[in-house]
């Protein structure tokens, strides 16, 4: 994958902890929901090092 895909997963996975976190129906009870959000919302800096590194080795 080249860098601009890693960076492009970064920003939707922070949007769809956003969405999570605000509770998005299909949960049992808020606190899942927030937990599940927390949770992806730990992707976006993996995916954000992950599109440093990508952008290093296509230099």
């Amino acid at each position: 994958m080249n860098s601009n895909s890693w960076y492009l997963l970064m920003i939707l996975s922070i949007l769809m902890a956003v969405l999570l976190f605000l509770n998005v129906p299909g949960y049992e009870n808020a606190a899942s929901a927030r937990q599940v959000g927390v949770f992806v919302g730990l992707w976006a800096p993996t995916f954000g090092i992950l599109g440093v590194r990508a952008q290093l080795n296509e230099k």
